[in-house]
C-alpha cells in the first residue's frame, strides 16, 4: 500500500503545472526544449518572452541571479508554477536547479542523460523513460525566444505582452503568470507599485501583510521596510535568512543589520553564509573585510579586502585596506591603497574613509586624515598642524611640512567662459529682461581644487537683488573643472552687475538687459518655430540676435499666408462661431494674419509650450485658433 501511495505522489508531481526556463550555455535552448518535451511542460521559449522581472529594482540580480537556488524559488513564486526547472552548462557538465514549494535542489551532472535520471529519481520525469531530444534547432529556438518569425503559440505570447489576451496560452501557463501580464498584479508587485506612486503608508500596510508569505512576498516586504526606513527591516532580514537560507540577499541584509547595531561578529557570520552562496561576489568580500576589522581580526580583514580587490577593484575596499595597513604602521602599504582608492573614488566614498580614520588614535591615522582631506578638497591645514604638534619627531614630519607649504602657496582660480540662456549653450549676451543668466565657469585649484559652494549674485546700483548658491561635488584629486553656476534672472530692462564667487575667488561682470524678446524666450524653452516643410524659421544666431523677434513675427506671417490655400477642409473654411475671430474662417485668418494675432499666439505658446512642441508653426496656429473659438464664452 505504501508503494502505491508513493507512486501516486510521484505521478502527481509529474502532472503538476511546471515550467522549464531557458538554460544558460551554447546549447541552452536545445537542452531546455528537450527537458520540457520530456516533462510535458510548455516550451521554454515562451518563458524567454514572458518570465516577469521581480518587482524591485535589480530583479533577480539583486537576489543573486536567476540561475541559482534562490533565483529558481523566486521564479516559482513569481509565475505561480508548481515547479520550476533551470539549467546551466558548465565545464563539469550540466547543472540543474529544481524549485518546488518545499525548497530548491541542485545537482551537477556529467551528461544530460544523467540529469534526466536524477529528475526521474525526483519523481518529475517518467521512470525508465529515455532522454528526449529537441525537434527544433538552437537557431530556431533562439529566434522564437526573441519573438522573431513566431508560430501561433509564440504569437499568443507576444499578444499577451501587448495586452491582447492570452489566446492559446490559456490553460498552458500558470494562471498567476497570465493574470500578471493582463494587469492583475500579485500582492508583492502591487506593494511596489504603491511605493512608486508615492503612497508610502499604503505600501507599508501591504508590506506588513506580506511578512508571512512566500519567498517573493517576504523578500518584497523586507525591501519595502528598508525603502520606507522602517526599523522592522532588521527583524525581517533575520527572519528571511532563517526561512530561506539559500537567499544570499537575506544574509547580506542580516550583515547590514548587524553593522548598524555594531555587531561585527554577527555581520561576519552572515557574510560567510552569503559567500557560500556567491563565493565570487566582490561586495561580500569587501564587507567581510570590515566585519573582520570590527571583530578585531586585522589579518583576516586584510586578506578579505585583498580578495575583494582581486574580484573587482573598488574604492571602499581600498580605503578599508589603507586603514588596516595604517593601523599596522605600514606607511607604504597604506599610501598605495589610499592613492588607488582616491583614483577610483567618484566622490561618494571618501567621507566614510575620513570618519573611519577619525575614530583611530594611531599617528598614521591622523596623517592620512590630512592626506585624504587635502586630495578630496577639504580643509587639511589644521590636520597637518595637529599631526606635527602631536608627533613632532615622526618620520613623516617633513612630508607634512611640505604639504603645509604647498597649501599656503595654492588657492582657487575662477574664469567665466560664457553666459547663456541654457546651461552649456552658446553665449547669449546681450540679455533681455525676464531671462535667466547661466554662467559657465572654469575652476582650477592648487594643489587640488577645494570643495566649496559656487555662488551667483545680481546687483543693481550696488543693491543685492538675488543670491543663488550650490555646492559642487567632484571626485578626489580634481585640479580643474568646468561647470555651471546657479542662474539669476534679470527682472527688468537696465544695467546690472553679476558676481560669480567660488571660495575666495570672485569675478564681477557688467550686464545690460534690454526689453523682452519672444524669439529668445522660445529659444530658452527649447522650442523651434518651423514652417510646413519642417524648415526652421530662425537660426540660433538669429533667434538670439537683436532682430530675433521681428524676424520671428515676419516669417511666421509669411508661413501662414503661404499655407492659406491648403486650408480647404470644411472645418477650416466655415466661420468660427465664437472668440476674437468669430465670423471669420481659419482660412481667412491665414490669408490675412495680423501681427497682433501672431504675437498673441506666441504668448500662448510661452504659457503652454505643448501648443508648439513637435508641431510646425502653421498647424500649431490653426489648433490655437480652433481652441480659442471652442473655449470662448
Amino acid at each position: 500500500m505504501r508503494r502505491i501511495l508513493a507512486s501516486l505522489l510521484l505521478l502527481g508531481l509529474a502532472l503538476a503545472q511546471g515550467l522549464v526556463l531557458p538554460f544558460e550555455g551554447p546549447r541552452g535552448y536545445t537542452l531546455a526544449q528537450a527537458f520540457a518535451q520530456g516533462l510535458n511542460a510548455p516550451p521554454p521559449t515562451l518563458l524567454a518572452l514572458l518570465l516577469p522581472d521581480l518587482p524591485w529594482r535589480g530583479s533577480y540580480e539583486l537576489a543573486g541571479g536567476l540561475y541559482t537556488r534562490a533565483g529558481a524559488r523566486l521564479a516559482l513564486a513569481a509565475t505561480g508554477a508548481d515547479w520550476v526547472l533551470l539549467g546551466r552548462e558548465e565545464e563539469g557538465g550540466l547543472r540543474l536547479i529544481l524549485a518546488t514549494p518545499k525548497g530548491a535542489q541542485e545537482g551537477l551532472f556529467r551528461t544530460p542523460q544523467l540529469a534526466w535520471l536524477w529528475l526521474q529519481g525526483q519523481g518529475l520525469a517518467p521512470r525508465f523513460s529515455p532522454f528526449p531530444t529537441s525537434t527544433l534547432s538552437e537557431e530556431r529556438l533562439q529566434a522564437l525566444a526573441q519573438g522573431q518569425d513566431p508560430d501561433p503559440l509564440h504569437q499568443s505570447a507576444l499578444d499577451l505582452k501587448e495586452g491582447r489576451g492570452s489566446g492559446l496560452l490559456e490553460g498552458l501557463l500558470p494562471k498567476r503568470l497570465l493574470l500578471l501580464w493582463q494587469g492583475t498584479l500579485p500582492p508583492a508587485y502591487e506593494a511596489f507599485r504603491l511605493l512608486a506612486e508615492g503612497k508610502r503608508e499604503e505600501a507599508l500596510k501591504r508590506a506588513e501583510a506580506l511578512t508571512q508569505g512566500d519567498v517573493l512576498e517576504r523578500t518584497a516586504a523586507h525591501l519595502l521596510f528598508r525603502a520606507l526606513e522602517d526599523e522592522r527591516w532588521k527583524e525581517t532580514a533575520r527572519s528571511l535568512a532563517q526561512a530561506f537560507p539559500e537567499l544570499p540577499l537575506a544574509w547580506e541584509e542580516v550583515s547590514f543589520a548587524a553593522f548598524a547595531e555594531g555587531k561585527g561578529e554577527e555581520a561576519k557570520e552572515a557574510l560567510l553564509q552569503a559567500l557560500k552562496l556567491r563565493p565570487d561576489y566582490w561586495l561580500y568580500w569587501t564587507n567581510l573585510g570590515w566585519a573582520y576589522y570590527l571583530a578585531g581580526d586585522l589579518p583576516r580583514a586584510i586578506l578579505a579586502s585583498e580578495r575583494a580587490l582581486q574580484l573587482s577593484p573598488n574604492a571602499t575596499a581600498l580605503y578599508n585596506l589603507g586603514l588596516f595597513r595604517a593601523i599596522y604602521g605600514d606607511y607604504l602599504g597604506a599610501k598605495a591603497a589610499y592613492d588607488r582608492a582616491l583614483r577610483l573614488d567618484e566622490g561618494e566614498d571618501f567621507p566614510e574613509a575620513l570618519k573611519d580614520l577619525e575614530a583611530r588614535k594611531e599617528p598614521l591615522a591622523l596623517y592620512f586624515r590630512a592626506y585624504l582631506a587635502e586630495r578630496a578638497g577639504l580643509e587639511a591645514k589644521p590636520l597637518y598642524e595637529a599631526f606635527l604638534a602631536q608627533h613632532p619627531k615622526h618620520p613623516l614630519g617633513p612630508a607634512a611640512r611640505r604639504a603645509l607649504a604647498q597649501l599656503g602657496e595654492g588657492g582657487a582660480r575662477l574664469e567665466v567662459l560664457r553666459l547663456s540662456l541654457i546651461p552649456g549653450d552658446v553665449d547669449a549676451r546681450p540679455f533681455r529682461a525676464g531671462e535667466a543668466v547661466f554662467p559657465e565657469v572654469r575652476l582650477t585649484g592648487t594643489p587640488y581644487l577645494k570643495r566649496d559652494a559656487l555662488e551667483t549674485r545680481l546687483y543693481r546700483e550696488g543693491a543685492l537683488l538675488q543670491e543663488e548658491k550650490k555646492p559642487l561635488g567632484f571626485p578626489p584629486l580634481t585640479t580643474a573643472l568646468v561647470g555651471n553656476a546657479p542662474a539669476v534672472t534679470l527682472p527688468a530692462p537696465g544695467r546690472y552687475t553679476l558676481e560669480v564667487r567660488y571660495g575666495e575667488a570672485t569675478l564681477l561682470l557688467p550686464l545690460e538687459a534690454g526689453p523682452p524678446s519672444l524669439a529668445r524666450r522660445l529659444y530658452a524653452l527649447g522650442l523651434e518655430a518651423r514652417d510646413l516643410s519642417g524648415q526652421a524659421l530662425l537660426t540660433p544666431k538669429e533667434a538670439l540676435g537683436e532682430e530675433g523677434e521681428r524676424l520671428l513675427l515676419e516669417r511666421t506671417l509669411q508661413a501662414l499666408k503661404e499655407a492659406a490655400p491648403l486650408a480647404t477642409s470644411s472645418r477650416l473654411t466655415a466661420p468660427l462661431p465664437k472668440g476674437p475671430y468669430a465670423g471669420k474662417s481659419v482660412q481667412e485668418v491665414l490669408k490675412e494674419p495680423s501681427l497682433e494675432g501672431v504675437r498673441a499666439f506666441f504668448e500662448a505658446v510661452l504659457e503652454n509650450p505643448e501648443l508648439l512642441a513637435e508641431n510646425d508653426v502653421v498647424n500649431a496656429f490653426v489648433n490655437w485658433l480652433l481652441k480659442l473659438s471652442e473655449n470662448a464664452p
